[in-house]
């Protein structure tokens, strides 16, 4: 199995684009949000996870359904969608969850409250949903804490795309 995908999800403020931009830069591959495009949502991820590869993705299927079920108050993929989606990217994909403290993303919130698109309340609840759409999702946690953390990560990563 040939890693080509490196995909990073999480709520708003838990530090993803931290991590992305740095892998992006050690593994000198492209980045990419797939999130809040128009159009099948379905037929969208399908192509965008089998046509890229060598790519870093900040956000997926999993910020489509966890963001339309907070906001428009619904999931956007039928369950074996949902299932065939998951399906192609744990095929050739590193999934990094990222989940730092509700006290860490509220720091980080409060720092940049007026850039942000989400109110606190949200973004506790956006949260939860990861939590509970992630949970039986294989993937690596990150609680980007860190900087110690991050570069363990980093290396965690370099080597499975290495293949070691």
């Amino acid at each position: 199995m040939k890693i080509n995908k490196i995909i990073f999800e999480g709520p708003d403020c838990s530090g993803k684009t931290t991590a992305v931009n740095l892998i992006k830069n050690v593994l000198r591959w492209d980045s990419k949000s797939l999130h809040h495009k128009e159009g099948d949502q379905f037929e969208r991820y399908t192509k965008e996870y089998i046509l890229n590869s060598e790519v870093v993705i900040d956000r997926s299927h999993f910020s489509e359904a966890v963001y339309s079920q907070l906001w428009r108050g619904g999931n956007p993929f039928s369950d074996k969608e949902f299932k065939f989606l998951n399906y192609l990217v744990q095929k050739n994909a590193i999934i990094i969850f990222v989940f730092p403290e509700l006290e860490l993303m509220k720091k980080r919130y409060l720092e940049r409250k007026y850039e942000q698109q989400i109110s606190l309340s949200e973004l506790e609840r956006s949260r939860e949903l990861f939590k509970q759409i992630m949970e039986h999702t294989d993937c690596i946690l990150y609680t980007a804490s860190s900087f110690e953390e991050l570069n363990k990560l980093v290396e965690e990563i370099r080597l499975k795309v290495n293949g070691k």
